[in-house]
């Protein structure tokens, strides 16, 4: 029989969290980028690179870069047409800002809404970058916040600083209960109805998969990061074999 040091069991746990949330970071980044603006050859290189690529097939997503290879056609070009089509316009498209597709809002860009995601992101201690020329309320900024907030999470985890960790974890769940997930489940579905490549409509799929994970996720965590708090202490047994 061991007797572990619950020291270092907690340790090895803080660590996998600090993993996880790496991931869960850069997952966030990856569809920030997505949905940003049309594509660039980096960013597809990134999503066809054999780490990415499996993984997004473990989640049976399936974004279709190999269809342009095989119809002799450039995904970058053929890709930003179809953003342009979905995201911009001219004519009808999916607005990707909180203030325009959320229910009963203001449906209007720069609406009160977007103040709101604005004060929010700064309240948090972000800013934006010196040439940051959109909106605040666009589904990237909104999604890179995300990233930002659980990229701090995981430095938090890595160095066992539970108070800052259930901390973040609790501007993550304010945002996604009172904006991403109001609205970007509704703009998810609209991409996949109006997506005339698999491309945005596999991103859509996954991010609305994501954020409905999220919402247990944090719960969870918090937990986790409160649990720590309450049971930092010196330990007497320290792997003694018996």
């Amino acid at each position: 029989m061991r007797l572990t040091n619950s020291t270092q069991t907690s340790d090895v746990a803080s660590q996998y969290l600090a993993k996880t949330a790496s991931e869960r970071s850069q997952l966030y980044g990856l569809l920030a980028a997505v949905f940003r603006w049309e594509p660039e050859a980096g960013l597809l290189d990134q999503i066809k690179s054999p780490a990415l690529a499996q993984a997004l097939s473990d989640c049976q997503i399936d974004p279709g870069l190999d269809f342009f290879g095989k119809a002799g056609k450039n995904p970058v070009e053929e890709l930003a047409i179809e953003y342009t089509r979905l995201f911009c316009g001219p004519g009808h498209h999916i607005s990707p800002h909180e203030s325009v597709q959320l229910k009963r809002g203001s449906g209007t860009l720069w609406g009160e809404e977007t103040v709101v995601v604005k004060r929010t992101i700064e309240a948090a201690g972000f800013d934006y970058d010196q040439y940051f020329n959109g909106i605040p309320d666009h589904v990237s900024v909104e999604l890179e916040y995300l990233a930002k907030l659980v990229s701090v999470e995981a430095n938090c985890w890595r160095t066992e600083n539970y108070t800052d960790a259930e901390n973040a974890l609790g501007w993550q769940h304010q945002f996604i209960a009172k904006h991403v997930g109001k609205w970007i489940p509704v703009f998810c579905r609209k991409v996949k109805d109006q997506a005339q490549m698999p491309f945005y409509a596999a991103f859509a799929s996954l991010l609305r998969q994501f954020i409905a994970g999220e919402k247990a996720e944090i719960t969870d965590r918090r937990k986790k990061a409160c649990r720590n708090q309450q049971t930092v202490s010196p330990q007497i047994v320290t792997g003694t074999q018996l």
